[in-house]
């Protein structure tokens, strides 16, 4: 079953947690996001939105774009990202991941199809697919026993906390 990964694109580039090159903001760091995001989605099987924040300087209306791999999402003048990413999110089909670091975002998406994770974490599962691809290693991570855990009453976790660990784990 395909997911859809939804990118808060400036919020990812500027967490500093990749490495881009070119300026903050500008259409080389945008294009080199991109390639990089579509590149990963592509091998996850999943389909790529990335929305970039075009408030105060940009286009009235909201514009799309295609790239290679996905399609970027330029939000009005009058909105911000954030409010497009709710928008693509209220309709956002099961397994739609949601990656940004804005808490305020965070709480307001619906959690029953979207699951949001942090650029950081987001950043280190990039790095870590592109050390396998490096290294040859394993696609996908084992499945974790339950070897060495406790049994009983008491030990398994909620049910959004598996719902949540069996999507990222797609990752």
């Amino acid at each position: 079953m395909a997911g859809h990964l939804i990118v808060d694109g400036y919020n990812l580039a500027r967490s500093g947690a990749l490495p881009l090159e070119g300026e903050p903001g500008s259409a080389e760091e945008r294009g080199a996001l991109c390639s990089l995001l579509s590149a990963y989605a592509r091998k996850k099987g999943l389909r790529l939105t990335v929305v970039f924040d075009g408030r105060g300087a940009g286009n009235p209306e909201r514009t799309r774009s295609a790239f290679k791999g996905g399609m970027a999402v330029y939000s009005s003048r009058s909105e911000t990202a954030d409010d497009v990413i709710r928008d693509l999110s209220r309709s956002a089909p099961p397994f739609t991941i949601a990656v940004t670091s804005d808490r305020g975002l965070a709480g307001t998406l619906p959690s029953r199809t979207v699951v949001v994770i942090s650029c950081d974490e987001f950043a280190a599962r990039l790095f870590d697919n592109w050390v396998a691809e490096i290294k040859g290693g394993p696609e996908d991570e084992p499945a974790s026993g339950s070897a060495g855990k406790k049994k009983g009453e008491g030990h398994r976790p909620k049910k959004q906390e598996r719902k949540k660990d069996r999507l990222l784990r797609k990752l």
